[in-house]
């Protein structure tokens, strides 16, 4: 959590830079006499002008000369600590400041400037009195109803007092904030730092109208040099350009139910700018929901955008998506084949993706042959074919189309097609890649094919000695059939155990290959994850007491502060599945003791309050807390997603767990989530859709089992 030193930092350097005129620290005017130990304080220094301005004390023009002069004094004095590497100094140059302006209100007690200036160095200098620097302020802004910068400053101070972005929001110096915010917007109506900040305060305060009032005027408003003070406040990535007013201005919209305008604006921020992620995931977000006469506005705001950027593969993709929901795939066939079509000749990497998207919503049609010709297409057209060995960006790029190929055939139960394609990937991409081998053997368990799939592993083992993830494969084979022990055993042969001097890579080793056999010989070698494997081979067994004491013995060859963290993070969830309820939210409630910002522990404890039915406001708080730290994360997207369908309140709960597949749409459990949602709204066939992607995703016999009983079936091909 920020600290308020912190903060106020960042508006000492903006003010720092808009002290007046510099000057040499060497002309500096001599040093004021002392003060009188008796020196008043601020507070009835300012209450006694206060009075004489009401009193309407005339100040003669000898007087007033007398107080500009030590006001510029004083910013002398303030611009030589900036300049100063002498604490010394710099504690002097401030003392002698703050006499000079203090005098020169005392001279004219009507000289706002001079309060501005003493509550500047009031707040940037120790002991940093945040108080004090709000009173010189409003003293300010009582004089001179136009103080720009007595205003400014109180908006800001009040901003950091309302905690906007740090901890418990405080409304009522929100509202403080909100007014100073608005006069600094009516001083200069092109100050983008006023109106971004009012944006912010407005979506907090629940008031739409006025946010997106705000958003208007920021996206009109001229780009501010000192931007410090906002990006402190609101953490490091945020700024104040126009793009980034543009993607709020688009988010506010599509949370206000404005989905027209929002596909218009958000398709321009991607058009401008189509490596800005957050502008393609709220532009998805816009067109997902689009049907009817949005889903006709929407593309043709992106047919624009496309026109505009024919090289744009996002736009393009995002455009076929929605000519999928509305249930146009052969329109969107047609599109993505002509734009891969126009674009070949420029970039075959963007043809060859847009052809995989083909293939991708030929799938979710269930139309297979035309799937794979789509990949096949992109294989052709990127120039892999069928004998030459291909590397790198090449290779990956196979093994992603090769993937797609091998489940679109077990989609169509054509395990011999599929078996085939696993063949041709050994081919293209080497006999020592592994990918085809794993793929077989994934291919040989799916098929109920354990033996074959167990000898396939053993021989690769045989050529792959040190290859630890293929050990592990095994273990968990092993246990996944019933042989817990041997599969356990696998892994406890390592304890206590080091690598060969003969056996073993050792440190002369130079070349890629050896290093990478380091790491995973290092891997293989290490007891406390060797322990915490062992303790999830016992858990997927059901056997949660031996599980936790696994976990207990990585506990004792943990050697850091972080591993330690770690297994007791593994605990919660082993006494979670072994029914240990209490224990595991005791073992989190322990890490939030000592690490309360730990997104894991947060996120955990409240999944299993969630899924216990307890605590659901607690869980709700303590989600959201995660994904404030890591907000894109998938796991905690369904948690929240999760926890609002307990709660009954189905909207956000669809809205959190479609992000959370955007982030992840491999997941068994997202999609069974979803599919619950579904149900509840009264929607049968999305919700049927949604399980049966999970049940296809589905790895454990109770997924499975319980997704057959949602979709009413005994049996799935």
């Amino acid at each position: 959590m920020k600290s308020f030193k912190y903060v106020l930092a960042a508006v000492f350097i903006s003010v720092c830079s808009q002290i007046g005129d510099a000057q040499n620290p060497t002309q500096l005017p001599p040093p004021p006499r002392p003060a009188p130990s008796s020196t008043p304080k601020i507070s009835e220094i300012v209450s006694k002008n206060l009075a004489q301005i009401n009193d309407k004390t005339v100040v003669s023009r000898e007087r007033r000369e007398q107080a500009y002069a030590k006001l510029l004094e004083g910013q002398r004095y303030i611009w030589s600590v900036s300049r100063s590497r002498s604490q010394a100094n710099s504690v002097s140059g401030v003392r002698l400041a703050r006499q000079s302006l203090q005098k020169a209100f005392e001279l004219d007690p009507n000289l706002a400037e001079a309060y501005t200036a003493l509550a500047e160095l009031t707040l940037s200098s120790p002991p940093n009195d945040l108080e004090e620097a709000i009173l010189l302020a409003a003293a300010a802004v009582k004089i001179d109803a136009d103080s720009f910068g007595g205003h400014r400053l109180l908006a800001r101070l009040y901003t950091i007092k309302s905690r906007l972005n740090d901890g418990t929001f405080e409304p009522n110096f929100a509202r403080q904030a909100i007014a100073e915010w608005q006069e600094v917007g009516r001083l200069d109506p092109r100050s983008a730092e006023a109106f971004a900040f009012l944006s912010e305060f407005y979506a907090r305060t629940k008031q739409p109208v006025e946010r997106l009032d705000a958003l208007r005027k920021w996206l009109s408003s001229a780009t501010p040099l000192e931007t410090r003070f906002y990006s402190t406040v609101l953490g490091g990535q945020s700024n104040l350009s126009p793009e980034s007013a543009t993607i709020k201005y688009g988010q506010a919209l599509l949370e206000t139910g404005e989905k027209r305008e929002a596909i218009e604006v958000l398709s321009r921020a991607v058009a401008d700018n189509p490596a800005n992620e957050e502008a393609i995931e709220l532009l998805r977000r816009a067109v997902e929901s689009a049907d009817g006469t949005l889903a006709t506005i929407a593309i043709q705001a992106l047919q624009q955008a496309v026109f505009a950027n024919p090289e744009n593969t996002t736009l393009i993709e995002i455009l076929a998506q929605i000519y999928v929901q509305n249930g146009k795939v052969d329109d969107a066939a047609k599109f993505l084949r002509e734009a891969a079509a126009k674009i070949t000749g420029k970039s075959k990497i963007s043809a060859a993706d847009l052809q995989v998207t083909l293939g991708d919503i030929y799938i979710e049609a269930n139309r297979f042959d035309e799937s794979i010709a789509a990949y096949q297409n992109a294989l052709t057209t990127r120039g892999i074919g069928e004998t030459a060995v291909v590397l790198g960006e090449e290779r990956d790029f196979a093994i992603r189309v090769f993937d797609k190929m091998i489940d679109a055939y077990k989609k169509a139960n054509r395990p011999n097609e599929a078996k085939a394609v696993i063949d041709r990937a050994r081919t293209v991409l080497g006999k020592a890649d592994l990918f085809a081998d794993k793929k077989l053997i994934a291919f040989y368990l799916e098929t109920g094919k354990k033996p074959e799939a167990l000898q396939t592993l053993r021989s690769l083992r045989a050529r792959r000695a040190d290859d630890y993830s293929l050990l592990r494969l095994e273990a968990t084979i092993l246990t996944d059939d019933g042989r817990v022990d041997e599969g356990t055993a696998l892994i406890k042969n390592l304890i206590g155990k080091k690598p060969s001097a003969n056996g073993s890579p050792t440190a002369n080793d130079a070349n890629e290959a050896n290093e990478e056999m380091m790491n995973i010989s290092s891997l293989m070698y290490d007891d406390f994850s060797n322990h915490l494997f062992i303790a999830d081979l016992y858990s997927r067994a059901k056997r949660g007491k031996e599980a936790v004491e696994a976990v207990n013995q990585a506990l004792t060859a943990a050697r850091s502060t972080d591993r330690r963290e770690i297994a007791r993070l593994t605990l919660a969830t082993v006494q979670q599945s072994a029914g240990d309820f209490r224990g595991a939210e005791t073992t989190l409630r322990g890490i939030l003791l000592q690490t309360p910002g730990n997104p894991i522990a947060l996120n955990n404890l409240g999944y299993f309050l969630t899924e216990r039915g307890e605590k659901l406001d607690e869980a709700l708080k303590l989600i959201q807390q995660a994904l404030k730290i890591e907000p894109n994360n998938s796991s905690y997207l369904d948690s929240l997603g999760w926890v609002y369908f307990k709660l009954g309140n189905l909207p956000e709960a669809e809205k959190y767990l479609k992000d959370a597949l955007r982030f992840d749409n491999s997941s068994a459990t997202i999609n069974e989530h979803l599919g619950d949602v579904y149900q509840k709204q009264g929607k049968p066939e999305l919700a049927k859709t949604a399980w049966q992607k999970a049940f296809n995703l589905a790895s454990e016999t109770d997924e499975k089992n319980r997704l057959k009983t949602k979709l009413g079936i005994k049996t799935l091909k």
